[in-house]
């Protein structure tokens, strides 16, 4: 993932609102893709990707430079996400003791195979959201380590227990497609 200009980021940290909206372009899409693949629902990744960049905005003065941008971007979003996770557990007990049904989450990522979302459909969470950031988004493994608090080494092993999984669901046929996640 290629970084911002850094004098936009230093604008923005001033306080120049257009620099923000620079940022905002230049990543807007990358956190709603990096959303719809985590929350598997359209309507909640454009709940995130908003709630990312006010997060973003509010708190852009914090952000020291010590990481890469993006890598600072994405862990509002994971928290985001995480927050979303949260809220749509939340109302989906009181959807099952309101009607008695589920509440379920459509995947709407047109931009794989549909074996390949539904494999993916498959992950547990925790293995789900690496695959997503380092094969997708292009994050290292130390990032990744970075955003979810967990030690590279595991973020290592949930990406060799998820690739094996894809593998094992795709099969011979499909396994080509997995690369363009």
């Amino acid at each position: 993932m290629e970084e911002p200009d850094p004098h936009d980021v230093r604008a923005a940290k001033a306080g120049d609102l257009s620099a923000f909206e620079a940022l905002v372009r230049r990543y807007q899409l990358d956190v709603y893709r990096f959303s719809l693949h985590l929350t598997r629902d359209a309507l909640a990744a454009e709940d995130v990707t908003q709630d990312t960049f006010v997060r973003a905005y509010r708190s852009i003065g914090r952000y020291r430079g010590n990481s890469r941008f993006s890598t600072w971007l994405f862990s509002i979003a994971r928290n985001c996400i995480h927050d979303e996770y949260r809220r749509a557990a939340r109302q989906a007990r009181l959807t099952t003791k309101l009607e008695a049904g589920e509440a379920s989450h459509a995947a709407a990522d047109a931009t794989s195979a549909p074996e390949v979302r539904e494999a993916l459909a498959t992950l547990p969470r925790d293995l789900l959201e690496p695959v997503v950031m380092i094969d997708l988004f292009g994050f290292s493994y130390r990032e990744v380590s970075q955003l979810s608090g967990v030690s590279e080494g595991t973020i290592k092993s949930r990406m060799h227990r998820a690739r094996q999984q894809l593998a094992d669901l795709l099969g011979p046929d499909v396994r080509e497609d997995a690369d363009e996640i």
